[in-house]
């Protein structure tokens, strides 16, 4: 008996370096598939402009594409970025963020989807606001390392780290640099829609 648990146990320790040996041979690769579901509501209008708002909703879906079996826990990361109509800024609207491993029952596949945001914009005499711009998804793994991305606009390895950075709510402009923080983003736009939908005489 203990000769056959010790070759029990001796084939299981194998077992598992050649497993994390294949995984290291044969490297995880992932497709990433991100759509936005988007829908303007006009709520206010008149000779001097309009208003509006904008739903929108990420959807996520990423399936383990190649590699041998994959078992360890993953994290994405989903990152949806804004443009501020009255500066040019860029903000970070929310992070997602998912752990989730692949199984066979999930068909090596994880889904999920972000809230839905609401985005006021103004436009005429006074814009003020927002729009959805794109999005940016990191997969990565259990150490922290980039296993894949994927972006809605070209973002570069810098770009890529200093979003990941920044966090949620930050200014930034078109080179990556911090401006600040969206303080109050509804203020504005709620301030700015009698002006800009005002009847006149």
């Amino acid at each position: 008996m203990k000769g056959l648990t010790k070759g029990l146990l001796g084939a299981a320790v194998m077992g598992c370096v050649v497993a994390a040996n294949a995984q290291a041979t044969f490297p995880l690769r992932v497709d990433i598939d991100v759509s936005a579901k988007r829908s303007s509501k006009q709520i206010g209008a008149g000779t001097s402009g309009e208003a509006k708002v904008e739903n929108v909703q990420c959807r996520v879906k990423i399936r383990k594409s190649g590699g041998q079996p994959y078992t360890d826990q993953l994290t994405a990361e989903l990152y949806v970025i804004g443009k501020q109509i009255h500066t040019g800024y860029f903000g970070i609207i929310d992070v997602v963020k998912k752990e989730f491993t692949f199984t066979k029952e999930d068909d090596n596949t994880f889904e999920f989807k972000s809230q839905m945001y609401a985005i006021g914009r103004t436009s005429g005499n006074i814009n003020v606001g927002g729009t959805y711009e794109t999005y940016l998804l990191v997969v990565i793994d259990k150490d922290g390392e980039i296993i894949d991305t994927r972006s809605g606009r070209s973002i570069g390895e810098k770009g890529i780290a200093l979003i990941r950075e920044m966090g949620p709510m930050t200014l930034f402009d078109r080179d990556g640099n911090v401006v600040g923080k969206v303080e109050n983003p509804g203020q504005a736009f709620r301030q700015a829609v009698p002006s800009a939908t005002f009847q006149g005489d």
